[in-house]
């Protein structure tokens, strides 16, 4: 068979060339079936290598203990670094807002729970990715999908988080698995549009962008009415990409 992410001749599990996931795969940590073609499990987020034998999670245990281990020395260096998680707050992506936010000198780690060291990584990469810098988002993007890989089942707000994550590192496949999961979930969800508009985006398809502004503008206001708590963490964004879609509609948009 083709490989669907590389094209090269591939045979098993997974790609010999690229370490892409082919069909039947399975993830070797949380065992949900991957998506052919997908570099990272969009259930657990775990990073795909090269082809390997068939482990079990004992096997997996040393690989997974040194992740969380290099995950936890970014933590240090990001609380050392950056500020409070402002992107809860607002955030960067559709809309052009940029998190912002005072800096901190240092943070406690001991008072900070797995989501919340999660969380500051995602802060870390959307502002590289904001900024343009690709190096620091190809370097913590990963890191931070394992972090939110490590917290168990994920919420609305952290499948948005790694959506988003994926995406900026170009990984469509596993940014619209994010989205595929939340509209199984809450088909009229607003971060479901946003995360396919940053694939849409990236891939210049105005066709769907326009598509996905009318989604967004559909549900925006019962959707804000809801009362999730997700949407006042990033209420600053949703009003920006609410203005964005208006404008980009034009005499169409509500």
């Amino acid at each position: 068979m083709k490989c669907p992410s590389c094209g090269a001749d591939a045979a098993g599990k997974f790609c010999g060339t690229c370490g892409a996931a082919l069909a039947g795969a399975s993830c070797d940590v949380c065992g949900a079936p991957l998506t052919a073609g997908g570099r990272f499990c969009h259930v657990c987020g775990t990073p795909l290598g090269a082809p390997r034998r068939a482990a079990g999670k004992r096997q997996m245990l040393p690989w997974i203990v040194a992740a969380v281990a290099v995950a936890l020395l970014v933590v240090v260096f990001v609380a050392r670094s950056g500020g409070p998680s402002s992107s809860m707050a607002g955030g960067g992506g559709p809309g052009g807002a940029s998190p912002s936010g005072p800096g901190a000198t240092t943070t406690d780690l001991s008072s900070m729970t797995p989501r919340e060291q999660a969380d500051r990584l995602f802060d870390r990469v959307m502002r590289a990715s904001e900024g343009g810098n690709a190096g620091e988002v190809t370097f913590f993007g990963p890191m931070t999908l394992q972090a939110y890989a490590m917290i168990g089942k994920l919420d609305a707000d952290a499948r948005f988080h790694v959506g988003l994550i994926e995406a900026a590192l170009a990984n469509d496949t596993g940014a619209i698995a994010q989205a595929d999961t939340l509209a199984q979930e809450a088909p009229r969800h607003l971060f479901v549009p946003l995360i396919r508009w940053e694939v849409a985006n990236r891939r210049g398809d105005t066709a769907a962008l326009r598509r996905l502004y009318r989604q967004f503008l559909d549900n925006y206001d019962a959707e804000m009415a809801s009362g999730k708590t997700e949407y006042d963490m990033h209420r600053t964004r949703l009003q920006a990409f609410r203005d964005e879609a208006r404008g980009a509609l034009g005499a169409s948009s509500r």
